[in-house]
């Protein structure tokens, strides 16, 4: 656990190393991206889970909202909440969790990465005994990191494609979910003074 801390914390410094360096870079994109003001983004997907036990994948889906106050800096902080949901033959996880999105725009494509915490409730499909009789279910926090891309289409539709890796500490073993999602986000827009 300390050495998944410490390697997100060297992740989380380096990102914002290059932050702070494409600040200085992108001063004429962010002067026009900070008149903006904040948008919200609420959005959906569909999602295939590797759920780390068992041999098969579950089919799922990651449903969430972000909310960007956009900055004078090429990379831009969202506060991000989600849920996943995923049942599958061996077992079914659904999380619920938040965090850090960073994103950039390289013309009409928005890279970004996520850093989330929340937790996770894995309930299995063949319960084992145990002294307290049937093991059928568990719960842990949960960590995940990843990154995707979404896409312009309209205006305000995006096109999302996401991979996440995430961590599950289940006494007395770890599972590393990773999921594979693609859907649609919606966004919308607050110029700078309608918010007040």
């Amino acid at each position: 656990m300390r050495n998944l801390l410490q390697n997100w914390t060297s992740k989380s410094a380096l990102c914002l190393g290059i932050s702070l360096a494409a600040t200085a870079a992108a001063s004429a994109q962010a002067m026009s991206v900070a008149q903006r003001g904040a948008e919200i983004a609420p959005f959906a997907q569909t999602t295939l889970l590797q759920p780390d036990w068992g041999p098969t994948a579950n089919l799922g889906y990651t449903a969430g909202l972000d909310y960007t106050r956009f900055i004078r800096s090429i990379v831009q902080p969202s506060l991000e909440l989600r849920v996943t949901s995923a049942n599958g033959s061996t077992v079914s996880e659904h999380t619920y969790s938040g965090g850090l999105k960073l994103q950039t725009t390289i013309h009409r494509i928005h890279p970004y990465g996520v850093f989330l915490v929340g937790a996770g409730v894995i309930d299995f499909t063949h319960p084992t005994m145990s002294s307290n009789g049937p093991y059928a279910s568990d719960d842990s926090k949960v960590y995940s990191v990843g990154g995707g891309a979404q896409f312009d289409v309209l205006s305000q539709w995006q096109l999302r494609l996401e991979f996440t890796q995430q961590h599950w500490n289940i006494e007395p073993q770890i599972l590393t979910p990773q999921t594979l999602s693609v859907g649609v986000a919606y966004r919308i827009p607050f110029r700078k003074g309608q918010m007040r």
